[in-house]
Order: C-alpha cells, then sequence, then structure tokens
C-alpha cells in the first residue's frame, strides 16, 4: 500500500507538531513563534500543497484527544 500526499502531509505535521512541543519545553525556539508559523518553516515544500488549517486543526484535535501511553 502506497500512502497518499495527504496522508504524508498528516504524518509529517503530526511529526512537526510533536516536535513544537518538545522544542518549546527545552526553550530551543522562541516562545512567541506559533505552531503554524513553525509548521510552514519545517514541512517540505512538496507537501505544502496539501496542508491547510483544517487538517492542522484536525491533527492538534486527535492527538488532544488521544493520552499517549508507553507500554
Amino acid at each position: 500500500m502506497t500512502l497518499s500526499s495527504r496522508e504524508k502531509t498528516i504524518i509529517i505535521t503530526s511529526h512537526l507538531v510533536s516536535l513544537y512541543s518538545e522544542m518549546i519545553e527545552e526553550g530551543k525556539i522562541p516562545q512567541n513563534q506559533s505552531v503554524i508559523d513553525f509548521l510552514m518553516k519545517n514541512i517540505p515544500q512538496e507537501y505544502k500543497s496539501d496542508l491547510s488549517i483544517d487538517l492542522i486543526d484536525d491533527v492538534f484535535t486527535f492527538i488532544a484527544s488521544r493520552p499517549m501511553e508507553l507500554s
């Protein structure tokens, strides 16, 4: 099975949101940099056309509604 461009964009967005949170906590990026700015600066160019505020919101909603459990 091959992932669609939208599916790849969702995966990359999820990873970047996680990375953003980690880097904010560690003080590696300024507190005033928004997650949207971070995503736009770091998502590969070929996936920017699939990125939208709705997709980002969907990813945030999904992540926030699922507690992470490590085994």
